[in-house]
């Protein structure tokens, strides 16, 4: 990205701003303390830029998602979405939102409902919230499973007729329906097949790159998040200890857990694996000399 542009993405305001976001759960013991998943967490992000929130299980990526989603309720903290609070926001101010910030779940088979046809899944928020008529909200949903690779008529069909590269892509299209400004992708490859992620992490990519959209892509894969992210936040046990541009980070971590995922991703050549497993391995005993 040209200086130009980084500086213009930095003045204008982020399409997302998360500010010192707590989430805590009650803990089934009275006398032990609440959990905290999420523990005041920061970032942004701006129009047509893609975040990678990456971390281990647990570290607290998906309730911070589910968080921003209205799924969760925060504890303490702001989120911003366009300009508008989200932390308390009326029922009727979540559905207005709903066409502009949308979700891709990790699991391709339990995110459709199997007693409904493709159409009639991704037709109905047309009608109910955009008064579409029965054509023109089949016509909408027919161009948009173009843009995901599907044709046509499998608006017909329903999801137990499609492999699971397939039905992430109908759950792509899904959110793609309303004209989403945001989606949160969380794990959204994850279930998939390598030759299969690969794709739709392709078709992320060209997504964006067509219609401008902005995704919080979480995941626990770095390479993955260095593939699709633009800036990257490290997140364990529920603090980002880390973020900013995604080479930046991977090239030059300067958190020891940043440097831990880091070392922990398997590399394909066996020999730069074992030489590196060996540095690794010297290095610890050398801290513990």
């Amino acid at each position: 990205m040209k200086y130009d542009e980084e500086k213009a993405m930095t003045e204008r305001e982020p399409l997302l701003d998360v500010d010192s976001l707590v989430v805590e759960f009650p803990s089934p013991r009275k006398r032990e303390p609440d959990f905290r998943a999420v523990d005041r967490v920061s970032l942004s992000v701006q129009a047509g830029e893609t975040v990678g929130l990456l971390g281990e299980s647990g570290s607290g990526k998906s309730t911070l998602g589910n968080a921003i989603l209205g799924l969760v309720h925060p504890t303490a903290g702001s989120i911003r979405f366009r300009g508008r609070e989200l932390m308390r926001p009326k029922p009727r101010e979540r559905r207005e939102l709903s066409d502009h910030l949308q979700v891709v779940f990790q699991d391709p088979y339990g995110t459709l409902n199997p007693s409904l046809t493709v159409g009639q899944s991704l037709t109905q928020p047309l009608r109910v919230r955009h008064r579409l008529s029965r054509g023109q909200a089949r016509e909408k949903v027919a161009e948009v499973l173009g843009q995901v690779g599907l044709p046509p008529e499998a608006m017909d069909r329903y999801p137990a007729r499609f492999s699971g590269g397939q039905r992430q892509r109908i759950a792509i299209a899904r959110a793609l329906v309303g004209g989403p400004d945001l989606i949160i992708c969380d794990e959204p490859t994850s279930a998939l097949d390598l030759s299969v992620q690969a794709q739709v992490l392709n078709l992320l990519v060209d997504l964006q790159r067509v219609l401008g959209v902005s995704y919080l892509f979480i995941s626990h894969d770095i390479d993955v998040v260095r593939y699709v992210s633009h800036r990257v936040a490290i997140l364990r046990r529920g603090q980002i200890v880390e973020q900013g541009s995604t080479e930046e980070v991977i090239q030059h971590p300067r958190h020891p857990y940043t440097r831990t995922l880091l070392d922990a991703a398997p590399i394909p050549d066996p020999r730069r694996q074992a030489d590196r497993r060996k540095a690794a391995q010297a290095s610890t005993l050398a801290r513990a000399s």
